[in-house]
């Protein structure tokens, strides 16, 4: 037996609290240096590409579902679905910035943020290409 813990149920709860029963939320990428974030950033502190040329933030409206509370999500289909339900962008030309991230956000707080990665774990930058898709794998970004 533990000393302390959270039980399937405390862990259903709290995601159910979190994102399946609460308002939604907002998937954005960020230019912010690598490693350069951290328990206190806001909303505020991560740099956006400009909104043009296929960027702009996706409010994260399609399904959340929680087993043992961990959650998956399948966002809506659209143009800004991949073929695995990942919320992505499809740009149309080159971004202001390169993208070194993607971010969880609802107002000002900033729930989830991840430095990109490639399939290695390896550091990566994304330079928008018209065509070019950026995904962003929900279990991947909220994940432990």
């Amino acid at each position: 037996m533990a000393l302390k813990g959270t039980p399937f149920g405390g862990r259903s709860e709290i995601a159910k609290r979190y994102l399946i029963d609460g308002p939604d939320v907002t998937l954005i990428l960020y230019t912010n240096t690598r490693n350069s974030l951290g328990d206190n950033t806001v909303t505020a502190d991560l740099t956006q590409p400009n909104i043009a040329n296929g960027y702009t933030p996706i409010l994260l409206d399609g399904t959340w579902s929680e087993t043992n509370g961990v959650l998956t999500y399948i966002h809506s289909a659209g143009g800004n679905t991949d073929p695995f339900g990942n919320p992505c962008w499809v740009p149309t030309g080159a971004w202001s910035a390169t993208v070194t991230g993607a971010a969880m956000v609802y107002g000002t707080r900033c729930l989830h943020f991840k430095d990109a990665t490639d399939g290695a774990g390896l550091a990566t930058d994304y330079v928008a290409t018209a065509g070019l898709r950026y995904a962003v794998s929900m279990a991947d970004l909220i994940g432990p």
